[in-house]
């Protein structure tokens, strides 16, 4: 049988078997990061010089599987779920984004990631923005010399402040410039609001969002469409999604302001017990 034929048979478009074996590799990674953490385990507490240099190299292992890992897998969820074809169902869609919710969260809990998200914008040795997601609940602010290829881990004493990853609204907020011929560079988060709208009149992916001010804070609204019922979901099984690291369609928004501004966006505070999920965010100097 041909090989065009079976893909046909099948319903597996080409960009759906590319996005199935980028998901692939990115839980090989995730798992090879949970070994890591199981060995870790199973060392335990030591004294022992040559049992502790063991365990940074198993932190830095897991660390580097870990974070690898949660990028590539959302790249190919993100192929699988919307940049397929126009004729991609709801249903999958919906189960893409839930699953990689589930694989961000689990995957922050074994590192023991507990504290909100921060956009950072392409400054202090940044070339593209990243999402900082702080190690503990205590404000930390980010260190002011990074590199695109930095990872920094909480470590197993909790030292350092957090780690870096890529925001997984990056491939959405491309799409956005690129079907709109525009950059959102320094243009403000009130023009930016208003490019965005191709996500509710175009991409069909929100209903309704908007940013407004409230005593010193900028408050993000959101509110999904044809993936409410995903947004449903993921806010039941995993409440953290929305503080921690979120899902495309939120993180597209955060990572518009922090692009949109230059400046620092963090998460203060979350109420998701809606449909429409209100930010509490902070636009501040980085």
């Amino acid at each position: 049988m041909e090989p065009n034929n079976l893909l046909s048979r099948l319903r597996l478009s080409p960009a759906r078997v590319i996005g199935l074996g980028i998901s692939a590799v990115g839980i090989v990674l995730l798992v090879l990061a949970w070994n890591s953490q199981a060995s870790i385990d199973e060392i335990g507490s030591t004294n022992d010089p040559i049992l502790q240099h063991r365990v940074s190299m198993l932190e830095d292992q897991r660390d580097a599987y870990a974070v690898s890992g949660i990028g590539i897998l959302f790249l190919g969820l993100f192929a699988i779920a919307l940049l397929v074809e126009p004729s991609t169902s709801t249903i999958v869609a919906e189960s893409e984004m839930i699953s990689a919710a589930k694989m961000a969260n689990d995957a922050l809990m074994g590192l023991s990631l507990t504290g909100n998200s921060s956009y950072l914008p392409a400054r202090n040795g940044l070339t593209k923005e990243r999402v900082f997601v702080v190690a503990t609940n205590k404000p930390i602010v980010p260190p002011k010399a990074l590199s695109d290829d930095m990872i920094m881990s909480p470590g197993k004493d909790g030292s350092s402040p957090g780690m870096l990853v890529e925001p997984f609204g990056a491939g959405l907020l491309e799409s956005v410039e690129s079907e709109l011929n525009t950059k959102l560079d320094g243009v403000g988060w009130e023009a930016a609001e208003g490019t965005l709208q191709i996500l509710k009149h175009g991409f069909g992916i929100m209903k309704d969002f908007h940013f407004k001010e409230r005593n010193g804070n900028t408050i993000l609204r959101v509110e999904y469409s044809g993936l409410r019922d995903a947004c449903r979901t993921v806010r039941k099984e995993r409440p953290d999604t929305c503080r921690q690291l979120q899902c495309f369609g939120c993180s597209c928004l955060l990572l518009a302001a922090a692009r949109a501004t230059g400046k620092l966006v963090s998460v203060q505070a979350v109420d998701n017990s809606k449909d429409v999920v209100e930010f509490t965010l902070n636009i501040g100097e980085w």
